[in-house]
């Protein structure tokens, strides 16, 4: 194996663990983005838990004075009874009562509704109120365990950079421009070739190209530009 082809696989090397760095911090700031959403949507859960109470509170309130109405019209048409002159106006009477009486129902009805939707609410609030500071510490815990891991994959990834950089300057300048423009684009810069066939691409490469890479000249695939070498 050439120098160049042998250098080229340390570089390559090197490039892998500053990708796997690089893909583990982007993995890292996903989950970090990820438990700040769940701590902003629990806190919004119990928002809406609480706007939904009041809501329901000040439909209770509604439904009071809405039925003390209704029963202050019924109990005055109660006390008419006595004093109307007609059957006319008697048979009205007993058709409005039956209307209030309907009414009063409805909203008597509603308003046990109401409460019921509120005790529900506020146990599943008392629930999470409980829950919820245990949950958010936990959550806080692995967002700084994950930001220390990130600033270490960081570092991890500049340093193999910075190692890869050195070292590219042991290939010649010409090799050092197509292998650093390859490996940019493509991950990896050098790949085996196998029954003449590039593990990058999975390309069958001409005659001429699998005799040079036979013998260890830095030759490239004629497909996707990869460097090529076989494995010992």
């Amino acid at each position: 194996m050439s120098p160049e082809i042998y250098t080229m696989l340390e570089l390559q090397s090197i490039w892998d663990k500053v990708l796997e760095a690089k893909n583990e911090i982007t993995r890292s700031r996903h989950a970090i983005d990820f438990w700040r959403n769940e701590m902003k949507a629990m806190e919004a859960k119990m928002a809406d838990l609480r706007s939904r109470v009041n809501q329901l509170k000040t439909n209770i309130k509604q439904k009071e004075l809405e039925l003390h109405d209704v029963e202050a019209r019924i109990q005055f048409l109660d006390s008419r009874k006595n004093s109307l002159k007609s059957q006319r106006e008697f048979d009205s009477m007993i058709t409005e009562l039956e209307t209030l009486n309907q009414k009063k129902d409805e909203i008597e009805n509603s308003m046990l509704q109401y409460m019921e939707d509120v005790d529900a609410i506020e146990n599943e609030l008392s629930v999470l109120q409980q829950e919820m500071p245990k949950r958010l510490n936990q959550i806080e815990n692995d967002v700084e365990e994950l930001q220390n891991k990130l600033e270490l994959l960081q570092k991890e990834a500049e340093d193999n950079a910075s190692q890869f950089n050195k070292q590219m300057t042991e290939l010649p300048p010409d090799l050092r421009a197509r292998f650093a423009k390859v490996i940019e684009t493509k991950g990896n810069g050098i790949v085996p070739l196998e029954n003449g066939i590039c593990m990058g691409c999975h390309f069958q490469v001409p005659v001429y190209v699998k005799d040079e890479v036979a013998k260890s000249k830095a030759v490239t695939c004629t497909n996707c530009g990869r460097f090529l070498y076989f494995k010992n």
